[in-house]
Parts: structure tokens; C-alpha cells; sequence
């Protein structure tokens, strides 16, 4: 088979399975494994140079393959282009992504990519932020060089792949951060290409620091100074990361908190089990001593919360609880003080419970232990279902708006300060487990929309900012409803759907990434969902006769309970 034949193959396949390409472009280590890593696992095609005489359409088809496959500085990728073109051309600076279904068109002067929709971008760091409504005309413009070979003059500024390419082949994995009060990791979602470069990438963006919009609710560490020397997994899972530099700086509690973000961030790789890493030649231990660290070496800062998460209900007016995981039958009957809870939440050491009451108009807390009354702690009308934080904290919101929310902590309320969220009803609010972030569903006129917001505290005091929409417009319908939400995973976010008269749940990224249908396919009238970012602790959705459905797996809802008017999980 001949040089351009097999070109013509290789493309043939690669626009059918595609692999990907990342940014930073390059890094200092190779890592040696025989086993792949990531998240997702495509089916990688390597890219060939321009052929003898190729056409202005094979030159951009081979070039956008040669883009989506990670290779050092894309050397390959850069033989599509004119020299100053390949001088001038920075595939570092981001990755474009663009809708399925639009291929190059070869207009007879030139070859294009017209009106492509532009879905996603990728930054320099790995960080995603979703694009809606943008259209965007690519155009190569070709030109034959000294050889009398077409080449490109016009490459994008960075990378273009299309959503195929990026969902397929993209590893996810989440980089973690301590939160200022350092009891809880934070994740923060970044993206890098499957290939050798992906753990080096990852330590690097570690090192670096949190993204511009997670750095004002986290800590950063001075790692100024601090090189990485190797990064290397042996075939049984263990990473071994070599560190340099300007390691001595940093203080015991510096070193162990680095130790936690490093195990908590690797082990996000479905290769790496365990971790082991050194600083100037030594090698780190944990709190007992230990040297190869996992997640479970730091558990108290684990961001989906210690301990398990029991699901509370209410049925016939009183507040249960389940007895057993394994048994959902048996359910304990609580005593909190509150006559005829509504809508509830319980703390995560299960000793309080807040509950709106008599009609939406009353928010109680009350105590499990006390067999005293509950205390009314706020008055207003259609109050919202109630969240307690990891730290203790009360959250209630009102429909009027998120300027309506007020937290409660202890005997004292705190002062709120909402910043930037649009102006629009409430509809409901699920507060992560690790405290940092918010996720809303608003009402903006007839249209519902999910989104995303920072939480920073200070002294009796909390900031709610940086307000980030979710898509979920591949998913779900312009006239759909959002009828509630929570906390799937830490990064994860379940939103209860309503759409044509068909309810499910849909399971999206929090940075609106990724999103899919979980189901289920024949329940129907769901109103409320009851999820914990923990194991053990399956999603329920609870119907508008009463029913509860367990979610055992995608599209598959089994009946549970029956004449329940509330669901909620602890913590």
C-alpha cells in the first residue's frame, strides 16, 4: 500500500475514532506504564505527515487528525503548515470544540469549516467552560510552498477538535485543594489529552494552583520553586512522584496537605492506586508513617464528608429515618420536636433537623436527642427545602430570590452578601458537601436554568459570587423544567427534569462538560430528589403520589417506599 493510500486509511478511521490532543504541550518526565490511564479510553489513530500531492482537503482532513492525537510540541501537526504559520501557531493556548456533523468543505479556491457551532473551550491550564449560541466559519486558507505542496497559512489559534474527539478521548480528572479551613479537599475539574504527558500535566496545574474562578474559596500553597523531577507508574498501580527544587520551604503541615491534594488528585486516574511521593530525595509520609498514601490515608478531608448518609423521610406527618441501608423496609421513627415537617434537612452527626413548616411558611430546627420542641428560626412565605454545611451552617433559601438566603449557624444568623446571580426566582439549592460551591435552579421569566456559584467566608460572615451556568441544552429541551437538584458526586450534579410531561434525572458536570439521561423510563410526576456524593448512598426520586424510586443504575428505578411526603439524605 502506498505512503498516500495509507494516509487516506488513517483518516478514514480517525474521523470515526479520533484521539485527542492536551495542553501543556510538553513536560519534563515520561511516564512509564503498560497499562493506558484516563478516564475515557479512545481508540487512537496516529496521524501521517502531508502526503506527496495531496489536495487542499486531505492537507486540512489530515491536519485536524493530527491535532486531536497528542504528540510532543504536534510536530506532526505543524508539517500541514507553512512555516510561518507553524512558527506563529500555539496549540498550548487552548483547545476549541466544535458540534458533530461538520466537515471540512473544499469550496474549489479553498477548504472550510462553516458556521460550525462552538461548544466548549478548554484554557491553557485544562480548565472547561461551555459555549452556547456561537457559530464560527474556519477558514485554512491553503497555499502551495517552495515543494509546490498545499499547506495551511490559517490553523486556529489553538487546538479544534470536535465534541466527539473531546468526549471520547479527553481524560477528566479532578486536581484537589484544601478549603481555608483546612478540613475539607475541594475538587476542581480540568481536562487533559489520554497519553504519557497527562499525569506530568496534572502535577504541573497542581503545582501551579487552583483555577481563576475556584482561587477565592480555596488555599494555595507557596509551591513557587517547586520542580517535578518524575512522575512514574509501575504496573501495579503506584505512582512515584519525584519533587525538587524549593520543597525545604514548605512546613510539615505544608508537606502533608501537599501529600492529601496529590493522593486525592492521582488517584483520580483509573490506573493509580496508591501514591508515593518525595521532596529533595526524601520520601513523604503520612500522619501514621506510611510512605505509598491513598485517599482513604486522609479521610477526614475527604470532599464528599465524613461519615455515611442516612436517608430521612417523612411519612404520615412524622420524621423517619432508615435503620439500615441494606434494608428498606425498616424505617425509625425520629423525634425532633416538629409537628408536620414539610420539607427537611439533617446535619451530618444527625442531631439536627430543620424542617419548613405549616404551609412553606415557617423554617424550625430542632434538636434529635432534646425532647424539646423545635424553635422557629425564620418566618416567610413558600420557604424553600433547608441544606446544612459540613461546617454546621443552615442554609435556607426563598423563592424571591437568591438575594433571600439566609444561614444560619448556631444561636447566630450570618450576614449574606449575593453578588452576581441573576435576578430570578428560586427554585431550588444544593449545597456541596465540601461547602465551597452552591448549585442553584433559577426561573428566568419561563426559562429555568442550573447554575453554579462560589461560597467565601469570613468572620460571621458568607459571599456567594462567581456565578457560572450549567448547559444542559444538549440533554434536555428549551421548554424544560428543572424541578430540583443535588450533589451526585463532588463534582457531579443530579437535576430532576421535566419535559413533554416526562420527568428523569440528568447527570451533568458541574463545569456543564459533560451531561446524560440516567432515567428512569416509565416512572412519571417525579417532584423531588433526595442524592449524597457517597458510596452507599443511592439517588431516590420521590413521586406526586408518594412514591419513592431507588436508583440502582442508569434507567433502572426500582419502587422503594410508598405515601412518603419527603425525602432527604443526612449531611
Amino acid at each position: 500500500m502506498s505512503r498516500s493510500a495509507r494516509l487516506l486509511v488513517a483518516l478514514a478511521s480517525a474521523f470515526l475514532l479520533v484521539g485527542c490532543a492536551t495542553v501543556p504541550t510538553s513536560g519534563p518526565v515520561e511516564r512509564q506504564t503498560s497499562q493506558a490511564t484516563g478516564v475515557n479510553s479512545g481508540v487512537h489513530v496516529d496521524p501521517l505527515p502531508p502526503a506527496e500531492g495531496a489536495s487542499q482537503l486531505l492537507v486540512v482532513e489530515g491536519f485536524l487528525h493530527a491535532m486531536s492525537v497528542y504528540q510532543p510540541d504536534y510536530a506532526i501537526a505543524r508539517q500541514y503548515l507553512t512555516e510561518s504559520a507553524s512558527k506563529n501557531w500555539h496549540p498550548e493556548s487552548g483547545v476549541q470544540i466544535y458540534a458533530d456533523g461538520f466537515p471540512p468543505t473544499d469550496t474549489g479556491s479553498n477548504v472550510v469549516l462553516s458556521g460550525v457551532p462552538v461548544t466548549g473551550f478548554v484554557d491553557a491550564t485544562g480548565s472547561y467552560r461551555p459555549v452556547t449560541g456561537t457559530t464560527q466559519t474556519f477558514n485554512f486558507n491553503l497555499i502551495k510552498d517552495a515543494g509546490d505542496q498545499w499547506r495551511i497559512s490559517s490553523p486556529p489559534q489553538g487546538l479544534l477538535v470536535s465534541r466527539y474527539v473531546f468526549t471520547t478521548n479527553f481524560t477528566a480528572v479532578n486536581l484537589y485543594f484544601t478549603d481555608p479551613s483546612g478540613t475539607s479537599l475541594v475538587p476542581d475539574p480540568r481536562f487533559f489529552a489520554t497519553g504519557d504527558q497527562a499525569m506530568v500535566a496534572a502535577v504541573t496545574q497542581l503545582l501551579t494552583g487552583p483555577s481563576s474562578w475556584l482561587a477565592p474559596a480555596v488555599r494555595k500553597l507557596d509551591t513557587s520553586g517547586i520542580t517535578i523531577g518524575g512522575v512514574v507508574l509501575d504496573p501495579a498501580g503506584l505512582v512515584d512522584v519525584a519533587l525538587g527544587g524549593a520543597t525545604d520551604r514548605l512546613s510539615a503541615d505544608q508537606r502533608h496537605t501537599l501529600l492529601a491534594e496529590l493522593a486525592y488528585t492521582m488517584t483520580d486516574f483509573d490506573a493509580v492506586g496508591s501514591v508515593r511521593v518525595t521532596g529533595a530525595a526524601q520520601v513523604w509520609r503520612d500522619q501514621v508513617g506510611q510512605s505509598v498514601v491513598r485517599p482513604e490515608s486522609f479521610a477526614a478531608l475527604s470532599p464528599e464528608g465524613a461519615g455515611s448518609r442516612v436517608l430521612f423521610l417523612v411519612h404520615d406527618h412524622k420524621l423517619k429515618r432508615l435503620r439500615d441501608a441494606t434494608d428498606w423496609d425498616n424505617f425509625l421513627t425520629v423525634d425532633a420536636g416538629i409537628t408536620k415537617p414539610e420539607q427537611i434537612a439533617v446535619n451530618t452527626d444527625l442531631s439536627q433537623v430543620a424542617a419548613v413548616t405549616d404551609g412553606g411558611t415557617t423554617l424550625e430546627l430542632g434538636q434529635t436527642a432534646s425532647g424539646k420542641a423545635a424553635r422557629s428560626i425564620r418566618t416567610g412565605a413558600g420557604l424553600l427545602r433547608p441544606a446544612f454545611a459540613r461546617n454546621g451552617e443552615l442554609w435556607s433559601p426563598a423563592p424571591g430570590g437568591p438575594g433571600e438566603l439566609q444561614v444560619f449557624k448556631g444561636e447566630q444568623r450570618l450576614k449574606v452578601t449575593v453578588s452576581g446571580l441573576p435576578d430570578a426566582r428560586v427554585r431550588a439549592l444544593a449545597l456541596s458537601a465540601d461547602g465551597t460551591r452552591v448549585a442553584f435552579i433559577l426561573r428566568q421569566g419561563r426559562t429555568d436554568v442550573v447554575g453554579l456559584a462560589r461560597v467565601e467566608r469570613s468572620d460571621g460572615a458568607i459571599t456567594v459570587d462567581g456565578w457560572r451556568t450549567v448547559d444542559l441544552a444538549l440533554n434536555t429541551s428549551s421548554s424544560a423544567l428543572f424541578l430540583d437538584l443535588g450533589w451526585l458526586s463532588p463534582t457531579e450534579l443530579g437535576v430532576l427534569v421535566s419535559s413533554n410531561g416526562d420527568t428523569s434525572v440528568v447527570r451533568a458536570s458541574q463545569d456543564g462538560a459533560t451531561a446524560n439521561d440516567i432515567g428512569p423510563s416509565e416512572a412519571s410526576a417525579l417532584e423531588q430528589l433526595a442524592v449524597a456524593p457517597a458510596a452507599g448512598s443511592p439517588a431516590v426520586a420521590l413521586g406526586s403520589s408518594g412514591s419513592v424510586y431507588r436508583f440502582d443504575g442508569d434507567f433502572n428505578w426500582n419502587l422503594a417506599i410508598t405515601s412518603v411526603d419527603a425525602v432527604a439524605y443526612s449531611g
